[in-house]
This record gives structure tokens, C-alpha cells and sequence, in this order.
């Protein structure tokens, strides 16, 4: 009875009251031990269970052990749950659970090595131990194998129709990049039991198969026959419908999974309204994201990420800024791509100062050297024009993907560290890492500011012919603005000639700008011509040309152009300019 007593105190977490009526007992048997250690593990004070446990240990049976272990593995304490496990000196197969679901649940690539340790000491794996298993083959790379042969092991032991294990085969299959095996089993269990005898969390295992391989229309669809069929969503079933609607930016959808939420009671649930704001903030409708998250009784990281990451792409920054500070001071956790969220704001509007706030808190909570907030970091030094420190952090870092050296490469260019540019890109081209179509947009930037005509000739040719890259418009463009500047307009007017995609406006433009400057009234009628043939209805091409022509006192052009402009009916206010140019 007085075991009872404090295990019950112990469930509502009243651990004085137990403490009490232990210390009252006038006779401790292992029971009894067992349970204050039970209540120390369920309040969450791990040295006091431990030091009650070492005090109990010589007469300490099978589940004083696993009281403890358990309690280590649930927060996280693996190393310590490991060695207690070792010095256990009879572990039976709850033990062995325990400890493979503690490494299963921290990610820990260990979960395997017991698994086959409890195999080797000749105990059954079961219905607790195969879904451990399974979880860590489809968490890491390289284990599919040893995923299908546990698969096998499940299958021979009877284990495979078990609900938790089914389940984890499906998401081991859709983890590995073999979706459609997971689907050939999600299947074959449905020919043969019927979808009525599906439990809820194998249609999830489904569903998120198929959100994480981007077969969104599939998850719909399963979706819709789990609603048809009468069987309630949970808060994981929810959330796989407003991720399909994410990854779709579907609003409409997104408002109609919004309304079965209301009226299923799930709208204010902490994992599901977390995941409607950042819907709606990535939808960019900022007033129903602030509506969803004020009125959520908890709110937790996801919440105010999805917020904060919102405002930035809405162009909020003051309210970013507000936001951030709030959830540094409520204690949340603030990962890397909130950080690069805050640090894109401070450089579109080149705030230095609370820039260095961001990375001043990048140094304390250990993001400095993550790839999302180091580039972020680089991008926004070099934006505010603090390009040498921009550099020194750039070079300071171990892991640079193809992200982060293009960053520097485009803040040198525009910070007029041209040479420094093509230097970076020499040694990006060393370390392995393949630059994309907008490294070379970076590099031509730099050469096009810095007049370096030969080695943006050589950069621009090297996209093909070293790369495999196919040049894109503003690839073009910013060659004809090089060479234009350097006045070799013929150079320009024949690459242009040679394009294999469509030259826009600001390309004749940039060209027909380069003869204005460089005087030259022989190529300007055709360049007009180009302009007017290919962008008739604009009046800004009218204007840009009667600039050209009254700039180099062509004024027979000009008047054809006029003429022109009043035959095709272009507006009045193109009209005028002309007139007042004239």
C-alpha cells in the first residue's frame, strides 16, 4: 500500500510527499526502494535517484536497473545509461529495449551495435527492439542493406505485422530513397488485411513517405481516403497535410486543411498551430500567421521561426527585429536559419550595427561555423561594406559549399575587390567545389566594374566549354555591358547576334547606352530598330531612343521616332517626354 502511495505521489510529480512517506516507513524492502527511485526519474532529478539507487544497489533487482537506465535514456543522458547497462549484471530484453530506444531516439548510429549484441547474447529481438532498428538504418546513409536484412529477421520472427514495425519499415523504405518498395508494402498489407484494419500511425508512416520524397499529390490522396474513411487525423496527421500544403504553397488548400483543424479541435495544439503559422508566413499572409500564432496557448521554436523567417521575406524588418528579441528573451531555441533570416534583414537594409548584435549571438549559442549562418554572416558584412571582415570570417571556415564561396565572390565584385574575386575563384576551383550559374554571375559582376575586359571574356567562355554551365540572359548582359564600356561595341553587337536566347530590353539598352557614350551614330538606328521591332507597344523603348537620338543631335531620327510613336498610339506621357526632349 505505501508503495503505492509514493509511486502515486510520484505521478503528479508531488516528490516531497513521497520523499515523506519514505522516510516515515519503518521498514524498506526492494520495492519500495524501487519506487523512490521511480519518483526521483519522473521529477526529473537523476543525481538523487542515482545516489538512492547506489544506496540499494548490492540487493537492487531487473527493474531498479531499468527505472534508472530509462530515466538517463529520457533525457538524453546516453553515456551514463550505457554504463550503468555494462555494469548490469543480468540485463534481460526490457533492458536491452530500453537502451536501443534511448540510442534510437538521440540519433545515435550505436543503436545498431546492440542490436546485434542482443542478437549475439541470444535474446529475441521484438516488436520494441525492430522499429529502433529500422529507425537508425533509414537515418543514415549507406545502411539500406542491413535495413533489409532486419526486414528479413522481422519477417521470419512473425514480427512484420506488427503495427510499430510495419510502420517503421515504411518509413526505413521511404527514408532510403526506396519509396516505392515502402509503397509495394504499404500495399500488399492493405490487399490483405483491408485499409479498415489499418492503424492511424501506419497511414502516417505513409503519408510521410510521400511528403519526403515530394509526392505531394500521392499524400493528398491518402489523405482524403483516411478522411473518407472515418478515422480522426492526430496532431502527425495534421501536420503532414499543412506540410503538403507548404511544399504545394497552396493557400486555398492551406485554408480548407485551416477549417477541418477548427473543427476538429486541433487549430490550438502546439506542434499543429506551430506549422499552420509558418503555412500561412510562408504563404506570405502575415495577418492570418499572427492571428494563428496569438491566439496558441504555447508556442514553441517552429512557431516563432516560421513568424520570424516570414517577416523577413515580407520585408517587415522592424517587427523581425521585435520578434527575435522576444524570442531570445523567453529562452527558445534560435537555430541557424533564424540567424540567417535576422542577418539577411540587417543587410537589405544595411544595419552594421545590429548585424554584429546577430553575430555576437552567433558566437555564443555555437552557429558561427554552420554553414546556413556562416555564408549569412559573409553575405552580410559584405553588404554593409565591411568587406575585409566579410573575408576574414570567409577564410576562417572549414566547410565552404558552393553557397558560401559564391557569396564572397559577389560581395569582392561589388565591394570593388575585383582581382580578390578571381582570386577566390581559383582557389574554390582547387578545393573541388563546381561553381553554378551564379558564381559566374559574381565573377562577370566584379570584371564588369572593374573594366577587366579579357578576363571576363575568358570566364564567360569557360561556363561551356569547362563548366557545362549555359549561359542565361544576365550572363549576356553583363558582356555586353563590358565590352560596351571598354567601347568594343562590334564585339558586343556580334555577341549578341550569337545568343541562342531572345536578347531582352536591358540588353539593347545597355548597348544602345555604350554608342551614346562612345559617340558612335552608325550602329545606334539598328539598335533602335531591334528595340522598336521587339518591344513595339512600350513607351519607355520610345524614350529611350528619342534620348539617344537627341543626345548625338540625330533630329531627322528623332522626328521619325516621333512620328512612330504617334502612329502606334503611344501614350501621352511618352509623347511628351519626347517633346520636351526635343
Amino acid at each position: 500500500m505505501m508503495n503505492n502511495l509514493i509511486t502515486l505521489y510520484s505521478d503528479f510529480t508531488q516528490l516531497n510527499d513521497a520523499r515523506k512517506l519514505f522516510d516515515e516507513m519503518p521498514v524498506r524492502n526492494i520495492v519500495t526502494w524501487t519506487s523512490v527511485v521511480y519518483a526521483y526519474v519522473k521529477c526529473g532529478r537523476l543525481s538523487d535517484a542515482r545516489r538512492v539507487f547506489d544506496g540499494m544497489v548490492s540487493v537492487a533487482n531487473t527493474t531498479s536497473w531499468n527505472t534508472l537506465i530509462s530515466g538517463y535514456c529520457g533525457q538524453g543522458l546516453m553515456k551514463e545509461a550505457v554504463d550503468l547497462f555494462q555494469q548490469m549484471p543480468d540485463p534481460n530484453v526490457a533492458s536491452w529495449n530500453t537502451v536501443i530506444a534511448g540510442l534510437a531516439d538521440n540519433g545515435s548510429i550505436s543503436t545498431l551495435e546492440f542490436v546485434g549484441k542482443m542478437h549475439k547474447e541470444g535474446l529475441k529481438l521484438d516488436e520494441f527492439t525492430f522499429p529502433c532498428a529500422l529507425k537508425t538504418c533509414g537515418g543514415y546513409v549507406g545502411f539500406f542493406a542491413m535495413g533489409k536484412q532486419i526486414h528479413c529477421y522481422a519477417l521470419k520472427s512473425g514480427f512484420e505485422v506488427c503495427c510499430y514495425t510495419l510502420s517503421a519499415l515504411v518509413d526505413m523504405y521511404s527514408n532510403s530513397n526506396a519509396l516505392d518498395e515502402a509503397v509495394r508494402l504499404f500495399e500488399s498489407y492493405c490487399t490483405r488485411n483491408g485499409s479498415n484494419c489499418l492503424s492511424l500511425s501506419f497511414w502516417n508512416a505513409m503519408i510521410s513517405g510521400y511528403v519526403e520524397n515530394d509526392k505531394h499529390i500521392q499524400a493528398l490522396n491518402l489523405l482524403s481516403s483516411i478522411h473518407h474513411s472515418g478515422v480522426l487525423f492526430d496532431s502527425y496527421t495534421w501536420s503532414c497535410a499543412l506540410r503538403v500544403c507548404i511544399n504545394l504553397f497552396h493557400f486555398r488548400l492551406g485554408v480548407q486543411v485551416h477549417g477541418l483543424l477548427v473543427t476538429s479541435g486541433y487549430e490550438l495544439d502546439c506542434v499543429v498551430g506551430s506549422i499552420l503559422t509558418d503555412l500561412y508566413a510562408k504563404l506570405g499572409k502575415m495577418k492570418d500567421s499572427f492571428a494563428v500564432f496569438d491566439k496558441l496557448p504555447e508556442k514553441d521554436s517552429i512557431a516563432w521561426s516560421g513568424l520570424i523567417i516570414g517577416c523577413t521575406k515580407a520585408g517587415v524588418s522592424s517587427e523581425t527585429f521585435s520578434l527575435f528579441r522576444d524570442m531570445v528573451s523567453l529562452g527558445l531555441e534560435v537555430d541557424q536559419y533564424v540567424v540567417s533570416a535576422m542577418l539577411k534583414v540587417c543587410s537589405s537594409v544595411s544595419s552594421l550595427g545590429k548585424g554584429k548584435q546577430i553575430h555576437a549571438f552567433c558566437i555564443k549559442a555555437g552557429h558561427e561555423t554552420e554553414a546556413v549562418a556562416a555564408t549569412a554572416l559573409v553575405d552580410m558584412y559584405s553588404k554593409c561594406g565591411e568587406i575585409e571582415e566579410s573575408i576574414a570570417l570567409f577564410n576562417g571556415l572549414s566547410d565552404r559549399d558552393v553557397v558560401c564561396w559564391t557569396g564572397i565572390i559577389v560581395g569582392c565584385g561589388q565591394n570593388g575587390k575585383a582581382n580578390e574575386a578571381l582570386e577566390i575563384f581559383q582557389e574554390m576551383i582547387k578545393s573541388g567545389i563546381e561553381p553554378n550559374e551564379v558564381t559566374f554571375l559574381g565573377l562577370l559582376g566584379a570584371c564588369r566594374h572593374a573594366g577587366l575586359v579579357e578576363d571576363g571574356w575568358r570566364l564567360f567562355q569557360s561556363m561551356r566549354s569547362d563548366h557545362g554551365l549555359e549561359p542565361q540572359v544576365e550572363h549576356y548582359y553583363c558582356m555586353v555591358e563590358l565590352l560596351g564600356q571598354a567601347g568594343l561595341l562590334k564585339e558586343a553587337r556580334k555577341l549578341i547576334s550569337e545568343m541562342p536566347l531572345r536578347p531582352n530590353k536591358t540588353i539593347w539598352s545597355s548597348l544602345l547606352a555604350a554608342c551614346v557614350t562612345h559617340k558612335n551614330s552608325e550602329m545606334i538606328s539598328g539598335i533602335a530598330e531591334n528595340l522598336r521591332v521587339a518591344f513595339p507597344d512600350d513607351p519607355s523603348v520610345y524614350v529611350m531612343v528619342s534620348n539617344a537620338y537627341a543626345t548625338m543631335e540625330m533630329w531627322d531620327d528623332l522626328n521619325r521616332v516621333r512620328e512612330t510613336a504617334k502612329a502606334s498610339g503611344v501614350k501621352e506621357a511618352g509623347r511628351s517626354w519626347i517633346e520636351m526632349a526635343g
